[in-house]
């Protein structure tokens, strides 16, 4: 007798194999006419599903559409149970493979653009798993490193161009004999991807973290800025950002270097010793990275909202991308500029209390503003090559009966440095794990009721191109057939699972965690639920779901084990994210790399496999109330005030009939889930059609709901970002903003926009409402 987690399609088989009866002749030919119209009926109702338009979806060559029907070995006494399958995929995935692939990936350079080797190789691994397996192509815009230079001048004679170098910066990382990644001949200079080329010489600025209320406080404080170089910390917004602007309040150039203040207690100056002879931050190390406009744009900048293939019309990139050239420099470079600054202007102490503090004041640094004087000055020169070149996705696919039903599982492959180990190859090795347990149950007889595509990305780091421009181009498939995209990018760097996600997928995540057993465990048999403090973020960008998300209204979620306060200090896009400290630092024992294969599997397998899927809206509908009180929070605060002008009145009835709804929706799901489990006598066929249209229906409502909350016209001066609740923040990036259109516009004091956008949330929340009603 099927339970309530059986695939729906198995309750068709069970009246199938009921024994055949004797009849009368009329009886008998009653029983055919029922039977074929029972067949018609199937048929009808699903075979629609089978025959998605080739034009819209991807390509036939690497995405075949499977037979609507289900399959003979699933479930039933020649293939497994669903239980036998959670085994498979919590059993299958291990510390050797994991090893194995990571050794891989990180042994060499792998660039965006410049990794075919690996995508062919990723593509091979994949096929003899037994998983169609395809490359898929586009070409973008981004630039690679020739020359660049940062120096300390002095006795600057402006009329003679006479000067005394007082300091060479190296933008080198040492060579250590202990990690042979970081001495190889190939290895990738210090560069910003889509920083612009430029030579400029000029007095400089120290301006904290960068942030805007960093450059509100310094404009406050009448510290010159315009026509300066900033020197800032990394940390607190994406860097593209920062350097968005000091661009745009007159500054000619950026200088970025990490700041032991962001390694709390593990520091040299705290007595640890640094990499590679202990956990500390090595001085040498510099994160590169991109400088695009995160929160403006995803994917190519050239190619806003359409794929960039032969042919696409082309913009000029500068509304996503810096004008100004930028550099990443070392802690231990950054000292001797830091250091020249002391005397010069106001001290960071004069400032709020997000100016406090500093990894540096043991080494000499007062951490004055400055400016510098005329007399001191920085030379900045930054050469890059910019060019149009391709980048190469993987794309695997397992074939379900339900192809309009598809589960995407994402990482990507492309690194800034010859390691990757952490970002993204611990992701890539943990997904080869979860294509090789979904491998091993297909060949013990196991065909997938949903369709499971996987993904190896190219061109994340510059600003997640090959998602977004795979996303651009199927889009109409995508709208169509897409439940979810599962993202692994940052796997495991640390004994903390981090976890964001669409609130649909809050339920299947906790589940999930239930059955994984925890790396971290103080008492045998505790799984990550009982481990994880259960926090599940909101989705900001800076990963390759961003696209699906933001663009696609796909729910989406994002999870990998990150560093807690007592880790070795991970050294993020840095020659020493290497297999070296991943195997003595990161995760020594691999544990945590398998623990996140097994937490995604068990996340794909309980979406892909369940009859109704499993989601829940109403997990939703409470996250919207949430969000909505913290806007009014935010209004409080803004310049809006308690202005009559603005009511929340509406906004709070839209999301309140939104979680009436909801609540009767998921209560009618987990009755069908119930009626399911019982088994339909083969003679009233009827109900079976019934009950298999009613789950239909269902999970069309479920996977549509999230696609309710797009704004074709998208968000005010970023319009390519579509979703009315989810966004990065417009000055964050990487964390992410709630109702971002309604609190940006509280933000500016502008109550006609607020107006405007809480027009648009609850017409967005009354469509969702009728989906779930209709």
């Amino acid at each position: 007798m099927p339970d309530e987690q059986t695939p729906l399609l198995a309750v068709v088989r069970v009246a199938q194999r009921r024994p055949r009866y004797q009849h009368s002749t009329v009886r008998r030919f009653c029983t055919i006419v029922l039977s074929g119209a029972l067949v018609v009926a199937l048929i009808c109702l699903l075979l629609p599903a089978a025959f998605l338009p080739v034009a819209d979806g991807p390509k036939s060559s690497y995405l075949p559409w499977a037979n609507p029907f289900p399959h003979q070995a699933w479930p039933g006494g020649d293939g497994m149970t669903y239980e036998e399958l959670q085994t498979i995929l919590l059993q299958t995935p291990n510390e050797v493979e994991a090893r194995k692939s990571s050794e891989y990936y990180t042994a060499g350079p792998h660039l965006a653009g410049k990794n075919l080797s690996q995508a062919l190789w990723t593509k091979e691994k994949w096929e003899d798993y037994g998983v169609t397996s395809s490359i898929v192509a586009y070409d973008v815009y981004l630039n690679y490193p020739l020359d660049h230079r940062l120096a300390l001048l002095e006795g600057v004679d402006l009329a003679t161009n006479r000067h005394k170098i007082r300091y060479e910066c190296s933008l080198e990382e040492d060579v250590l004999d202990q990690d042979p990644t970081t001495g190889l001949s190939d290895r990738i200079p210090t560069f910003h991807g889509y920083s612009a080329s430029g030579n400029v010489t000029a007095p400089y600025v120290y301006v904290n973290f960068g942030t805007y209320k960093d450059f509100e406080d310094l404009l406050a404080a009448n510290v010159s800025l315009a026509g300066n170089i900033a020197i800032a910390k990394y940390g607190r917004v994406f860097r593209g950002l920062k350097v968005k602007r000091a661009q745009e309040l007159g500054m000619v150039g950026m200088v970025m270097y990490t700041d032991p203040q962001e390694d709390g207690e593990m520091t040299v100056a705290s007595g640890y010793k640094a990499y590679p002879e202990g956990p500390a931050r090595n001085p040498s190390s510099v994160q590169r990275g991109s400088t695009q406009y995160n929160s403006v744009l995803a994917g190519d900048p050239t190619t806003p909202g359409i794929p960039s293939k032969p042919g696409s019309p082309r913009v000029d990139p500068h509304k996503a991308i810096p004008s100004i050239p930028s550099l990443p420099i070392s802690y231990r470079d950054a000292l001797p500029l830091l250091k020249a600054l002391n005397g010069y202007g106001p001290n960071a102490s004069h400032f709020n209390k997000y100016w406090q503090g500093g990894g540096l004041t043991h080494e000499g640094v007062d951490y004055n503003i400055g400016p510098s004087p005329d007399s001191l000055v920085l030379n900045l020169m930054n050469a890059q090559e910019y060019t149009t070149t391709p980048i190469w996705n993987v794309i695997g696919v397992i074939n379900g009966s339900i192809p309009d039903e598809a589960i995407i599982l994402g990482n990507h492959r492309d690194a800034w440095i010859a390691g990757g180990a952490g970002d993204p190859n611990s992701g890539s090795a943990a997904f080869n794990e979860v294509i090789r347990a979904f491998s091993v149950a297909m060949q013990a007889g196991w065909k997938p009721l949903r369709t499971l595509v996987f993904a190896s990305w190219d061109g994340e780091e510059y600003g997640l191109l090959g998602s977004t421009e795979w996303v651009e181009e199927y889009l109409p498939w995508l709208s169509a057939g897409s439940v979810a995209y599962l993202n692994v990018d940052v796997g495991s760097v640390g004994p903390k699972l981090n976890a964001a996600a669409s609130p649909l997928l809050n339920k299947v995540i906790l589940e999930a965690a239930g059955l994984v057993p925890s790396p971290n465990q103080t008492v045998q048999g505790q799984t990550l639920l009982d481990t994880w403090d259960k926090r599940i973020k909101t989705m900001g960008s800076g990963s390759d779901f961003t696209a699906f998300q933001d663009f696609a209204g796909i729910p989406s979620l994002d999870l990998g084990f990150k560093e807690a306060p007592n880790s070795p200090v991970y050294h993020y896009h840095s020659n020493y994210d290497s297999f070296y400290w991943m195997d003595k630092f990161g995760d020594n024992q691999w544990h945590c790399h398998i623990t996140i294969a097994k937490l995604w599997a068990q996340i794909a397998m309980q979406l892909c496999e369940t009859p109704v899927l499993s989601l829940n809206t109403t997990d939703y509908a409470l996250a919207l109330s949430r969000y909505l009180e913290g806007v009014k929070e935010k209004a409080k605060k803004s310049t809006i005030g308690e202005d009559s002008a603005f009511s929340f009145k509406f906004l709070d009835h839209a999301t309140s009939e939104l979680q009436a709804a909801a609540t009767r929706f998921d209560t009618y799901t987990a009755n069908l889930i119930l009626r399911l489990s019982k088994p339909v006598p083969w003679w009233q066929w009827w109900k079976t059609v019934k009950l298999l249209y009613e789950v239909r229906k269902a999970n069309t409502k479920y996977k549509l709901l999230e696609r309710q909350f797009l704004y074709p016209g998208g968000l005010d001066h970023r319009p390519w970002f579509k979703h009315v609740v989810f966004a990065p923040g417009r000055w964050t990036g990487y964390s992410g903003a709630t109702y971002p259109g309604l609190a940006e516009s509280l933000e500016d004091g502008n109550v006609t926009n607020a107006v405007r956008w809480g027009e648009i949330i609850v017409e967005r929340l009354e469509g969702a409402k009728s989906l779930l009603e209709k």
